[in-house]
């Protein structure tokens, strides 16, 4: 297996991600869903470079709301990606990373509702964005606790 200098064991896996990011919506949610699968609980670290920078890229080109194709609502695959990776790399700069994140998307989700356009999903969405705050706020919670019992 080929490794580059920052410790990313998968750099064509990376690669693909970065290009996908750079492509239409469909492939930009595929892309979302690789980074999230990536971050799942596991027994070892699955660090991918630069994939803040990659899912922040996403997230900005639609202003933080990246919409689901069939539904007109938000795609979870942007907030899945984001939870994960802030809350399974055990990092806390990544835990705040993902509560700014989280908390962008909720104002886009905002707006969206305020704009006047038909929009059913929305409670669904709030929903979805309150459990995630509250997911990414338990594991910050948990990881204190389990840095003060080393103490």
């Amino acid at each position: 297996m080929r490794r580059r200098e920052n410790g990313d064991g998968f750099p064509e896996l990376f690669e693909l991600i970065e290009a996908y990011a750079d492509e239409d919506g469909e492939r930009q949610a595929m892309a979302l869903k690789v980074i999230g699968g990536a971050y799942l609980p596991s027994q070892e670290s699955r660090e991918l470079r630069d994939v803040k920078r990659v899912v922040d890229g996403i997230l900005e080109r639609h202003g933080y709301f990246v919409p689901h194709g069939k539904t007109g609502g938000l795609h979870p695959q942007s907030v899945y990606a984001v939870l994960n990776v802030a809350k399974h790399s055990g990092k806390e700069e990544d835990r705040r990373w993902g509560a700014s994140c989280l908390f962008r998307i909720m104002e886009a989700l905002g707006k969206k509702a305020r704009s006047g356009e038909s929009y059913p999903k929305h409670a669904a969405d709030a929903a979805l964005l309150s459990a995630s705050l509250a997911q990414l706020s338990n594991a910050a919670q948990m990881s204190r606790a389990h840095i003060r019992s080393l103490n």
